[in-house]
């Protein structure tokens, strides 16, 4: 990317990749790092029993807030330590997650305003554009050129009504954010 030309990235929302926080660090050094949180609450659940499965998920709920303006990344990993806690002694991989300080990555998007948290505390939607973008490329077969391409990966991403939603609870005639940098 740097070869490339992107000279600074201010998040980088990722599935929980092994080195990835070394490899952002050492090319673009202070980059917000935001982990997949809809992934690790599928692998705190895949080591559920059914029985426990919709207290424990209830429960991640309750760690994972979105809305809450008041909200840190602080009192989030302090919620997940104490959900760990609660669930330890009958799951105690769940435990070893809440000791590891890289889960403290999957509370970054707290650091940003409420209405954008829900686009960036997960990945699920950039895979579901490269879904998208699988679908479409296999459904054409073979194009004429590299302009080709982009051009319909373009026309795929603009097209899809998934991504014309307006954010809610995000005031765009009073927005606190600088859309020109």
């Amino acid at each position: 990317m740097r070869n490339r030309g992107v000279e600074k990235i201010g998040l980088l929302v990722s599935d929980g990749l092994n080195g990835i926080e070394d490899a952002l660090a050492s090319i673009y050094s202070g980059t917000a790092h935001q982990l997949c949180v809809v992934h690790l609450q599928r692998n705190i659940l895949n080591h559920i029993k059914a029985s426990d499965k919709q207290a424990v998920a209830a429960d991640l709920k309750n760690v994972f807030v979105m809305y809450d303006p008041n909200d840190s990344p602080k009192a989030g990993i302090a919620r997940f330590k104490s959900f760990a806690n609660k669930w330890a002694k009958k799951y105690p991989s769940v435990q070893r997650m809440a000791n590891n300080p890289r889960y403290e990555l999957y509370f970054t998007f707290m650091q940003y305003h409420p209405a954008v948290r829900s686009m960036i505390y997960t990945t699920n939607w950039i895979e579901r554009l490269n879904k998208d973008y699988k679908r479409v490329t296999k459904m054409r077969g073979a194009l004429p050129n590299s302009e080709a391409v982009i051009l319909l990966l373009g026309g795929v991403a603009i097209g899809r009504s998934n991504y014309e939603r307006k954010i809610a609870k995000l005031n765009y005639e009073n927005t606190l954010f600088n859309w020109s940098e």
